[in-house]
C-alpha cells in the first residue's frame, strides 16, 4: 500500500506538470513566450548554424553577468591554481560560450528531429557491449553538470530508459514546456522529494540517473577533496547502490567538434562499506573528465559554497 500511495503521488506531480494553464497566458509569463518562440526558430537552423548563433548569446553573457564570471574565475582559481590568469580567462570565455549552447540544445531535446540528434552522437563500442551487459539488470548512472548535460543524458536514455531525480522548477510554464518536452525520451522524471520512488524503481530492475556533483549543503553530505578543495559532496550514489543493488555505471559525457561523445565505464566493487570513501572515488573519476574538457564543466555554480567548520567563505 505505501508504495502504491508513492507512486500515485509521483504521477499526480507528473500529471500537474503535464496540464495545459489558461494562466500561462498572462502578461508575467510573456517574456518567456517569448523566449520559447526565440528558441524553436533557432533550433530550426541547420545544426552548425545553431551553434554559432548559441555560442554568440553564451559570449554576450560572459560581458552582460558580470557575477557568473566572477563565480566562474574564482572556480576556476580554485581548481587550476597553477594556470596563468589568461589561460583561466580563456577557459572562463568559453564556457560562457558553452553555456550558451546549453539554453539552445534544450531546444533541440523538446522539439528537435529525434533522427537527426541521434546521427550528432558517438558512443564507443566498449560503452555499447556494457549496456547489453546490464540489460537485464538495475544501472544506476551518475554523471556531472557540464554544459552539455541535458541533451546527452536525453540521448542516453534512448540506449537505456531510466529514471532521474530533479528539482521542480518553480516557474509553471517553464515546468510544463519542460516536462511536456522531455516526455519525448525515455526519461521518467521523479521530483526530487520523492526518493523512495525513485529507489523502488532502482529494485524492480530499472535504471537511474543522478548528478550528484553539486553543492547542496551540509546535510547528508560529507567534505571530500574536487581538485584538492574540500567540497560539500551528497552520497547518494553510494547509499542508492547499497539499498538497491544496482551497478554503478559512470555516464561521461562532452561536447565534440562534430557534435556529442558519451562514454561508460563501469565502477568495480562499488559500493564499498564506505561512504566517504566511495564519494571520493567518484569525485575523483568526475575530476578526470573535468580534466580533458575544463570548458565544459559548470563552472557557474558555486561548488564550494559550502565550507567545513572553521573555514572563511570562498566566494
Amino acid at each position: 500500500m505505501a508504495k502504491s500511495n508513492r507512486q500515485k503521488k509521483t504521477s499526480d506531480s507528473h500529471l500537474q506538470s503535464n496540464v495545459f494553464r489558461w494562466s500561462f497566458f498572462s502578461p508575467k509569463y510573456w517574456l518567456l513566450w517569448l523566449w520559447f518562440g526565440v528558441l524553436w526558430l533557432v533550433t530550426r537552423l541547420p545544426y552548425a548554424w545553431m551553434r554559432r548563433v548559441a555560442r554568440g548569446f553564451g559570449l554576450s553573457l560572459f560581458y552582460l553577468v558580470p557575477s557568473r564570471r566572477r563565480v566562474a574565475l574564482r572556480n576556476l582559481q580554485l581548481c587550476f591554481p597553477h594556470w596563468s590568469e589568461a589561460q583561466r580567462l580563456a577557459v572562463a570565455r568559453e564556457h560562457f560560450a558553452g553555456a550558451g549552447l546549453t539554453l539552445f540544445e534544450s531546444g533541440l531535446v523538446w522539439w528537435g528531429d529525434k533522427n537527426k540528434l541521434m546521427c550528432l552522437f558517438s558512443v564507443d563500442e566498449a560503452s555499447l557491449a556494457l549496456l547489453k551487459k546490464l540489460a537485464a539488470k538495475p544501472v544506476l548512472f551518475f554523471g556531472l553538470h557540464n554544459t552539455c548535460v541535458e541533451i546527452v543524458y536525453a540521448y542516453l536514455s534512448l540506449l537505456r530508459p531510466y529514471h532521474v531525480l530533479f528539482r521542480v522548477n518553480n516557474n509553471a510554464f517553464w515546468e510544463y514546456m519542460a516536462t511536456r518536452s522531455r516526455s519525448r525520451f525515455d526519461v521518467r522524471l521523479v521530483p526530487r522529494k520523492q526518493v523512495a520512488e525513485f529507489l523502488d524503481n532502482l529494485r524492480l530492475g530499472n535504471a537511474g540517473l543522478l548528478a550528484a556533483d553539486q553543492d547542496l549543503g551540509a546535510k547528508r553530505s560529507v567534505f571530500v577533496p574536487f581538485f584538492g578543495v574540500p567540497a560539500a559532496t551528497v552520497t547518494s550514489v553510494h547509499d542508492f547502490s547499497r539499498q538497491t543493488g544496482a551497478q554503478v555505471v559512470f555516464a561521461e559525457a562532452f561536447r565534440s567538434q562534430a557534435g556529442y561523445v558519451l562514454k561508460l565505464h563501469e565502477l568495480e566493487g562499488f559500493p564499498s562499506d564506505d561512504a566517504k570513501s566511495d564519494t571520493l572515488r567518484m569525485n575523483q573519476m568526475i575530476e578526470t573528465s573535468v580534466a580533458r574538457h575544463p570548458d565544459q564543466y559548470l563552472w557557474l555554480h558555486k561548488r564550494f559554497k559550502t565550507r567545513p567548520e572553521g573555514e572563511s567563505f570562498l566566494y
